[in-house]
């Protein structure tokens, strides 16, 4: 494993400040979710040590992002949607926590490793009841390609995101 792919990947995050989505499940997903949605993203970084060194990020960084925006469930009906997540650089690793009940309660999700093909995935799967949450990345110099998978008995759906600058 590289780390470079991961610094590359925690550099972005700190650029990015928009997104889009498109939700599609299949036809076992009870949920029946089908949809597009976009908002915008604010940053919050963590206060971390300078040491003088701006080519990797130090182990511990941090940076908090918050989504906003709009999730169109048809043409007539759109919902407001909300995420806040916890980035935090492990140097070998990306760890990502959801803040959906605020800094007090996080949800750890997974972390986010390079794996032996160069590609940047799920170490684990995240399980939230009987569901299976797992994501794979693809970096581009101003935009970052997230792809959730969510299978579970009730379950079925695929959220591809993309985050730009």
């Amino acid at each position: 494993m590289t780390v470079q792919t991961l610094t590359q990947l925690w550099f972005l995050l700190n650029r990015l400040n928009r997104f889009s989505f498109k939700v599609n499940s299949d036809n076992e997903s009870v949920t029946g979710w089908q949809g597009e949605g976009q908002g915008l993203i604010k940053r919050r970084a963590g206060e971390t040590v300078d040491k003088g060194n701006t080519d990797v990020p130090e182990s511990g960084a941090i940076v908090e992002t918050i989504e906003r925006g709009d999730y169109h469930v048809s043409a007539t009906r759109k919902v407001p949607m909300h995420n806040q997540y916890l980035w935090q650089f492990q140097g070998d690793h990306i760890r990502l926590t959801h803040l959906r009940f605020g800094w007090d309660k996080p949800v750890f999700l997974f972390d986010i490793i390079e794996n032996e093909q160069g590609q940047l995935v799920t170490r684990q799967s995240h399980q939230c009841a009987a569901d299976n949450y797992d994501a794979s990345f693809v970096l581009h110099p101003d935009s970052l390609e997230m792809q959730w998978r969510i299978q579970g008995p009730k379950k079925r759906e695929v959220l591809d995101y993309i985050y730009a600058v």
